[in-house]
């Protein structure tokens, strides 16, 4: 019997591999495809096996419409918190998992897939990295780029793991409580959890390297790990630690980074591309998933939920919606407030199409029948609000005003800064973050690492739709629940509460 212990082996098995790297195999293999054949040849086979790993962030998994990758794993953080509104029930696909219902089942499906795609990154990170070191040395800079983006997939994946089925990092706290298995081998062991602590150790100690090692090489494209996105990724981890002065630091060098090479916040047209061609469009994505017309990935698409124009019932029936209470909250001089729709007139593709206000203009698809589309996992602006929040949690305030200031006016061109207090200036930053990341799988986590409550009342969501309307903070539903396939096949697994 196979056993699951943390990962899916899918990418590993049945592949038919070639020894060589000619012209011709690049062109025609699978690169969604990694098997301890190809990461043992060469280091290019081992970029090869690397960008499988990319290519597999954007596919169908556990046979589910729902798991389109690292999209979809976004769309079901963002219904988890308070800003992304269902305004119907005409369609099911992730109605259990805005109820609060689904990630505390064991059985169910949105609980065994972060655990199933994570680990599946982890365990193919792991044959590259007990490889890379072994095959003939024949470029120095590729070497290091192999190597550093593998220790960024290892830290990034295990960074998402601990935070949806782990309790959050407590800044002051041991953080004794249990974490997730941190695998830096490349088998399915039986393994125990590693508690909180030492999951951000490893993570950051994995990160550390991979930033020195990033530092000799130029990704090729954007789709790939760099120098810039391994900073960001630190940034994101001390964020969530509480270490506000580090995560200033590294955001700053992110930004820096990233200005240098090219990137740039984008402008007001910009803005209202849809982001389904960020990459053509804009240069504000740092690290992005490029999906070609000719690659249809269908109704796992990104765009096929989170659109408000591609023809799908899930879009026909429940667009997605911004909480009310936030949309009040943006300024009318503001770029973004012309990404919803408050009256819930505005035009739709076809008849068939349901109207509700506030409903999204954010994210546009390429064409009603075309849900292919570029997706950005990381954006420079993040790294701005990232800084700037970190600066004002840490008392250095006018450096925050400076820093989000310098990004205020790209979305509101008569920004004024306002807020006296660093808590007023956090806040005001907060509200940003919110709106500026919606729809792009923040909103949960960053609840949790604050410790704030969940609260949906006096909103535009409806009681009888989403049931659950508030949960208070640090209660045990915050956590995932383990997988029961997981509990079954690995004896050193432990349940949450």
């Amino acid at each position: 019997m196979k056993k699951i212990k943390n990962i899916a082996i899918a990418l590993m098995a049945s592949t038919v591999l070639l020894s060589g790297c000619s012209e011709d195999y690049m062109e025609t293999s699978p690169t969604d495809q990694v098997s301890e054949t190809i990461v043992s040849g060469s280091l290019d086979n081992l970029y090869i096996a690397l960008n499988g790993i990319h290519r597999s962030l954007v596919r169908q998994y556990l046979s589910t419409q729902s798991c389109g990758g690292e999209p979809s794993m976004n769309i079901y953080r963002d219904v988890l918190g308070d800003d992304l509104v269902h305004p119907s029930t005409g369609n099911s696909w992730f109605l259990n998992e805005l109820r609060w219902v689904s990630h505390r089942n064991p059985n169910a499906t949105s609980t065994k897939y972060p655990f199933y795609i994570y680990y599946q990154f982890v365990l193919n990170a792991n044959l590259i990295l007990q490889n890379v070191d072994k095959v003939q040395l024949t470029d120095q800079k590729l070497h290091d780029g192999v190597k550093g983006e593998a220790l960024c997939f290892r830290a990034w994946s295990h960074f998402n793991l601990v935070q949806l089925y782990a309790k959050r990092y407590d800044p002051a706290g041991s953080n004794s409580q249990l974490g997730v298995p941190y695998r830096k081998e490349a088998n399915t062991d039986g393994m125990a959890r590693n508690t909180v602590e030492e999951c951000y150790q490893f993570i950051n100690e994995d990160l550390d390297e991979a930033i020195e090692l990033l530092k000799n090489y130029t990704a090729k494209a954007t789709t790939h790990f760099s120098l810039k996105v391994a900073y960001g990724l630190k940034a994101r981890v001390l964020l969530t630690m509480g270490n506000y002065p580090e995560a200033a630091k590294f955001a700053d060098l992110s930004i820096k980074t990233a200005e240098a090479d090219g990137n740039k916040l984008m402008n007001s047209t910009e803005l209202m591309s849809g982001f389904a061609t960020i990459l053509t469009d804009t240069d504000e994505a740092m690290w992005a998933a490029n999906t070609q017309d000719d690659q249809t990935i269908y109704f796992y698409s990104f765009y096929a939920y989170m659109s408000w124009n591609f023809n799908a019932s899930a879009i026909r029936a429940v667009p997605r919606c911004i909480n009310s209470v936030l949309y009040n909250k943006i300024s009318n001089t503001d770029i973004r407030k012309k990404w919803w729709d408050p009256t819930g007139t505005a035009a739709v593709p076809a008849t068939t199409y349901k109207k509700y206000k506030y409903q999204n203009r954010k994210f546009t698809a390429k064409a009603t029948s075309n849900s292919v589309g570029d997706y950005a996992y990381m954006r420079l602006a993040e790294m701005y609000l990232i800084k700037a929040e970190a600066l004002a949690r840490s008392g250095q305030v006018e450096e925050a005003q400076n820093t989000f200031t310098k990004f205020a006016i790209t979305r509101d061109p008569s920004y004024v800064a306002s807020s006296t207090t660093k808590e007023q200036l956090a806040e005001e930053i907060m509200i940003h973050r919110r709106v500026e990341l919606w729809g792009e799988g923040f909103r949960f986590t960053d609840l949790k690492r604050l410790n704030l409550p969940l609260d949906r009342t006096g909103s535009n969501h409806e009681a009888a739709i989403a049931i659950k309307l508030s949960e208070p903070a640090g209660s045990k539903e915050w956590q995932y629940m383990i997988p029961q396939d997981e509990l079954n096949a690995n004896p050193l697994m432990t349940q949450n509460e």
